[in-house]
């Protein structure tokens, strides 16, 4: 491989330094032997048997392709060949030609992409903050709501117990008190309403802090 690579280089550097001697017939086998290697090595990446790949690229077999990327066919390699290799393996035709080791089709495109997601990341993570601090203000209102409705179920059990106590120190005065059961009805109501609404705040509290102290998910979109 490192043969055929540096056999390739040479010819690929003769052109770039102005030379115009057309490659010999020697140098442009090689060339294609190592555009060969590329187009296997590539189609492997991708995970392609060749009989897929060959079906893919166009070829009724795989004959053709094997050929190809075995170097044994001749120096010529079809243009339309790896145009279409380098569009279903996602790789940029330089890479298949030998002029770059990069197998991205686009450069700049991929850095774009790769800063995006950076900003993604960056935004996701102020936006994380904020929901964070929101929380924890809703957290510290709703502590101060359930230290008044705290305060409130107290009073209101307090009351019941009150009233518990008139009723047993004057059992048969306590019937004959007008409006005496509506309201022992109504202050029972008020106790019943005044736990659920203490043990609702109470499930809602532990929620809030929850939202707000708990594990910090990590989002890894780009690799270090």
């Amino acid at each position: 491989m490192e043969q055929v690579e540096a056999a390739a280089n040479a010819v690929i550097g003769r052109k770039q330094s102005g030379g115009r001697g057309v490659p010999t017939r020697q140098e442009q086998v090689l060339l294609a032997r190592s555009v060969g290697e590329r187009l296997r090595e590539a189609r492997e990446m991708q995970g392609y048997s060749q009989v897929k790949a060959a079906q893919l690229i166009g070829y009724s077999n795989s004959t053709k392709l094997a050929k190809i990327e075995g170097g044994k066919d001749s120096s010529q390699i079809p243009l339309w060949v790896v145009k279409r290799a380098a569009l279903l393996y996602d790789v940029s035709v330089d890479y298949l030609m030998g002029n770059t080791e990069s197998m991205e089709v686009d450069e700049v495109r991929c850095h774009a992409a790769r800063d995006a997601i950076i900003l993604m990341r960056e935004e996701w993570e102020r936006l994380r903050w904020r929901d964070m601090l929101v929380t924890r203000r809703v957290q510290d209102q709703l502590t101060a709501v359930e230290q008044m409705v705290g305060l409130m179920a107290d009073q209101v059990y307090e009351a019941q117990a009150a009233i518990d106590r008139v009723e047993q120190l004057n059992p048969r005065r306590w019937g004959d008190v007008k409006g005496g059961a509506r309201l022992q009805s109504a202050v029972s109501s008020a106790a019943a309403t005044a736990r659920t609404a203490d043990a609702r705040l109470k499930r809602l509290h532990r929620e809030a802090s929850a939202a707000a102290g708990g594990a910090q998910p990590e989002l890894d979109l780009v690799p270090s």
